[in-house]
């Protein structure tokens, strides 16, 4: 399993951690986040790549005020 830490990028320190298996032709994935303690909404948006850089996918993460983190994944096929 390999974590990968991304800061929100809204002047914050927070960050969103990335966990995946990696594996070759599938991989699992879990998202954390640090929580939302301001009264803003925050949303990141993740472009998913392949280790040659061909796209796989979009992440999609939003996270309400004062609150932790929903996720929505959109795949797209690739050859």
């Amino acid at each position: 399993m390999a974590t990968k830490q991304i800061y929100w990028g809204d002047g914050t320190s927070d960050v969103i951690t990335v966990t995946f298996t990696g594996d070759v032709g599938s991989s699992q994935m879990t998202v954390a986040s640090s929580p939302n303690r301001f009264v803003i909404g925050r949303t990141k948006v993740i472009s998913l790549k392949s280790a040659g850089g061909v796209s796989l996918g979009t992440l999609i993460i939003s996270q309400g005020p004062r609150s932790r983190s929903y996720t929505m994944a959109f795949n797209q096929s690739y050859k």
